[in-house]
């Protein structure tokens, strides 16, 4: 009786002292990039009058157009020198745009959601090779924001 006594709280003291097993969460990327040219182009016209008002003609600026799902959060968009874009953003359910802005493609631009407090860096080098960028948030997917770089600029307007 003894022994049992003796064994038992020895084999409590064993199972409860095994090693844990630490697991780390993989990291989620905040952005999605795409690459497309593939779309309906609006009009010369259209084109030109956007570069215009936006002041984004010159080769050194593109155009940042953020597109759907937008549904009043916060976004601030800045680069190492300056704040270029700070507002609360409402995509437009008729034409799937929110609003644009303009930013200079030879330095590093960061964009920051004030609401998921995500935030993620359109590099230079990626931005200087096309004039539009569209930033669409992804509500549901793996990602928290699709970034598409394309030459061609989608109508604004329906």
């Amino acid at each position: 009786m003894k022994k049992i006594l003796f064994i038992l709280p020895l084999l409590l003291f064993f199972t409860m002292c095994k090693s844990s097993k630490t697991t780390t969460a993989p990291v989620k990327e905040t952005v999605e990039v795409r690459y497309r040219d593939d779309f309906r182009a609006a009009t010369a016209t259209e084109k030109t009058a956007v570069l215009k008002s936006l002041k984004a003609a010159a080769a050194n600026y593109s155009v940042l157009i953020f597109t759907q799902n937008f549904k009043g959060e916060k976004i601030v968009v800045s680069n190492a020198t300056k704040k270029l874009y700070s507002d609360y953003v409402i995509s437009n359910l008729k034409t799937g745009i929110a609003d644009k802005t303009r930013i200079d493609n030879t330095v590093d631009t960061k964009i920051y959601d004030n609401l998921t407090k995500k935030e993620f860096v359109l590099l230079a080098k990626d931005a200087a090779k096309y004039k539009f960028i569209y930033l669409m948030k992804n509500p549901g997917g793996e990602t928290t924001f699709i970034v598409t770089y394309s030459n061609t600029l989608r109508p604004l307007q329906e």
